[in-house]
């Protein structure tokens, strides 16, 4: 190592974990996990009406296309 920064960082001490701060995140970190579980295990709501429409109005505007394609070659 040539860089004097370098030198500097290989000389710093090496974290410690603190036992009672890695339970308290594994205790959060558990809580987390088990809320996420219980949400996932919902019945999903009704998505609603959106999806269709916005099906419909794809179906509306490829319709639309097609017809201007076949128009501009002559066929229809």
């Amino acid at each position: 190592m040539n860089d004097p920064l370098l030198h500097l960082l290989d000389g710093l001490p090496s974290a410690r974990l603190d036992p009672d701060r890695a339970n308290r995140i594994r205790t959060r970190c558990h809580a987390a996990l088990v809320q996420h579980r219980n949400l996932a295990s919902r019945p999903a709501r009704t998505v609603g009406r959106w999806p269709p429409i916005a099906v419909g109005l794809g179906g509306l505007y490829l319709t639309e296309v097609l017809r201007q394609v076949l128009a501009l070659y002559g066929i229809v």
